[in-house]
């Protein structure tokens, strides 16, 4: 559902006058809860033999949702996830003997489900998702053996499928989820990535998820997270063009990361987006991208620095780009204190969205102009001249390539 909402209408919200629509269910949503209550109905009917067929060949297809999300991880948690409702409550209560017990109950329902790749990558996700819940805990020692055994349980059942032989990014996906078990990660983590990629590189979870594990406080350092996404933007230039580069980093900058931004290439990294926007021009991307510079970057930075250069690239995504506001998205952008429901969420990201737009164009509403979105474009009322429509944005950053005269930047 879309409707046209204004910041006076959410408490707390900056000055009046942005007009933009706001989708609470976008398309990607409406997606990924068809694709997650598919498996569900699949596995409440026992109907393995046509789950374990229908993950095969989304695998094998590369399917994914219009937001760039894996169909067979979708159809894999909605399978699992009556089970992990269970192992997730147990977790809350600090009960690992429950938290297991749920999942194993789902492994002992499917006959042979060690011996079928797709099945045994499903519970194995189902593991590392309930070993990811227990990370999150206090980290005592409770906490710390039952993520362990979890995450022992997943590579047992994965250890017999190689995922280049079956051709499978889901196997290779968990494989990399699982380098906390390897003894010597650093030494494996950029090998088992590029084969994850070379698998799927148009799944940019896949590339976040590198930057992530190439961070200090996992298995790399700074200078090799922006060498291998450099070499990533490489072999993913094709698809992304420079925007390889800015996925690798994505979540690496987001935890504020001060020798992260003394690393990274601000204006490769804006150029990045520029080409992931150039080949994915959606709502749903340009929401996610909007949100991350506007949002989950905002604050005090130095003028000139990376971390400002990156943040300003809010305005020309806002401006040439956006055009209704996911909440979601913008909810995710920054951690959120306590629990909050789905509506509570929604109501917050819609009110950071607004927020962010108000503070963007202040000059134009401190001059009693009503800033409004549209399909076509951002409309000025009481517009300063005839029929204003503002123009492209490429003042704003990093103009895009083919408006300047000069070289590709250097990947090496």
């Amino acid at each position: 559902m879309k409707t046209r909402v204004r910041p006076e209408d959410c408490p707390g919200s900056p000055p009046p006058r942005v007009e933009i629509p706001v989708r609470d269910t976008p398309p990607e949503a409406v997606q990924c809860g068809r694709l997650r209550a598919q498996g569900r109905h699949l596995a409440r009917q026992e109907a393995w033999e046509v789950l374990a067929r229908g993950l095969r060949e989304a695998d094998a297809a590369r399917d994914a949702t219009s937001g760039g999300t894996s169909v067979a991880r979708l159809l894999a948690e909605g399978a699992c996830s009556d089970a992990m409702e269970s192992a997730l409550a147990a977790v809350g209560r600090d009960d690992p003997t429950a938290a297991r017990a749920s999942l194993f109950a789902l492994r002992d329902a499917i006959d042979g489900a060690e011996h079928e790749p797709w099945l045994a990558a499903m519970l194995a996700q189902a593991h590392l998702a309930v070993a990811k819940a227990w990370a999150a805990r206090a980290g005592g020692l409770l906490h710390r053996d039952a993520r362990a055994q979890h995450l022992e349980a997943a590579q047992r059942l994965i250890a017999p499928f190689d995922p280049l032989e079956h051709d499978s990014p889901l196997l290779a996906a968990l494989r990399c989820g699982l380098l906390d078990l390897d003894p010597y990660p650093q030494q494996r983590v950029v090998d088992d990535y590029e084969d994850l990629i070379d698998l799927n590189p148009a799944c940019p979870d896949h590339l976040r998820a590198l930057g992530r594990d190439l961070t200090p406080q996992r298995f790399g350092d700074w200078e090799r997270l922006d060498r291998e996404a450099r070499r990533t933007a490489g072999h993913t230039a094709d698809i992304w063009g420079l925007g390889g580069y800015a996925w690798v980093w994505f979540d690496a900058l987001a935890n504020d990361a001060p020798g992260g931004f003394a690393q990274v290439d601000a204006e490769l990294f804006a150029e990045g987006l520029h080409d992931i926007l150039h080949r994915r021009p959606d709502q749903h991307m340009a929401n996610l991208l909007a949100a991350y510079c506007g949002l989950t970057l905002s604050g005090a930075a130095v003028p000139g620095s990376a971390r400002a250069r990156i943040a300003g690239c809010f305005g020309w995504i806002a401006q040439d780009h956006l055009r209704e506001v996911h909440p979601e998205l913008w909810a995710g952008a920054r951690p959120v204190r306590g629990t909050t429901d789905g509506g509570e969420r929604l109501r917050l990201g819609q009110a950071r969205a607004l927020s962010a737009l108000a503070e963007h164009f202040a000059h134009q509403l401190a001059r009693g102009r009503q800033v409004r979105f549209a399909e076509t474009g951002i409309m000025l009322s009481p517009s300063p001249c005839a029929a204003c429509t503002l123009a492209p944005c490429s003042a704003l950053a990093y103009p895009r390539r083919d408006q300047r005269d000069e070289d590709a930047p250097c990947l090496t």
